[in-house]
């Protein structure tokens, strides 16, 4: 016997409530992609209305996440001295919709829940680590005398983008800022500035630094073409990113830590990790007219 649903309210619960087995089922898949915040414009005026998507894939393109506060730990915007959370209606996809009547750059940061997933076959946990130039972790895995399979790695995703709401000014109102992410990417001069020559991204890792690292550049051109370029951190967590024409740009970086037994662990699905990856990722449009 069908059950008759009575008004909009219920509906969009019960498909909120799909939406959710969904994503239960889609965490394996999702653990190796990049995880992003697309703003439909990241250069608008002062009063005007933009909004932004929570992306999953691969070269910029895959899945969207609604807005579930089930799936996140913080969705805010910082902007001058205030941060405040992100408020949208459950379901809600794009996942942010805002006007913002003051000048200045809108810093949006997601930190999602601790996911996690079972790698099968060595094969998998190679092709990731070759992929986002993690090689050190297959050593130190067969040093710890982890076996080759059927092991847990829990997973975490720290998203920032920005927006530059009316013109840039050369002045602390359009500076990206550490935001206070466990782990996150920070842009020491504005993308939006019409004189820079290249973007310098600092990352950190509990407010300090962190060394040798992959980081990635995704660039989707106005064409619809992406190219991937990369580089690392040095001694200061600097890196100097090259950007060249318009475009959607993301610049991602992934950390790998050893989780021990006597670590105080998030146990998924009854297995405890053995190792927990860090995802940071810092986004933004660029338009050149």
């Amino acid at each position: 016997m069908h059950r008759v649903i009575n008004s909009a309210t219920e509906f969009r619960i019960i498909h909120v409530l799909a939406m959710v087995g969904c994503f239960a089922g889609y965490v394996v898949d999702t653990s190796a992609h990049e995880f992003w915040i697309e703003p439909d414009a990241s250069q608008i005026e002062i009063g005007a209305g933009f909004s932004a998507t929570l992306n999953v894939g691969q070269d910029l393109a895959g899945s969207t996440y609604s807005y579930l506060p089930q799936r996140f730990e913080r969705f805010t915007v910082t902007s001058g001295g205030s941060t405040k959370p992100v408020e949208s209606r459950v379901g809600d996809n794009p996942a942010l919709q805002m006007s913002v009547d003051q000048p200045g750059l809108q810093i949006i940061a997601y930190q999602s829940k601790i996911e996690g997933l079972t790698y099968t076959s060595p094969e998998k946990f190679e092709q990731f680590l070759d992929y986002e130039g993690l090689d050190w972790v297959l050593e130190e895995h067969k040093r710890r005398g982890l076996p080759p399979e059927n092991f847990r790695e829990n997973y975490s995703r720290f998203a920032k983008s920005l927006v530059q709401v009316g013109p840039y000014n050369p002045d602390t109102s359009s500076e990206d800022r550490a935001v206070g992410l466990p782990i996150e990417l920070v842009a020491l001069n504005s993308p939006f500035d019409p004189e820079r020559e290249q973007i310098d991204v600092q990352l950190l890792r509990s407010g300090q630094p962190l060394d040798n690292i992959q980081i990635a550049t995704f660039q989707r051109n106005s064409d619809g073409s992406v190219s991937r370029r990369l580089t690392r951190s040095n001694a200061d967590g600097l890196a100097e990113i090259q950007i060249s024409g318009d475009g959607f740009i993301l610049i991602s970086a992934v950390q790998m830590e050893a989780v021990e037994p006597d670590q105080e662990t998030v146990a998924l699905n009854g297995r405890v990790p053995v190792w927990q990856s860090l995802w940071a990722s810092l986004s933004f449009q660029l338009n050149t007219d």
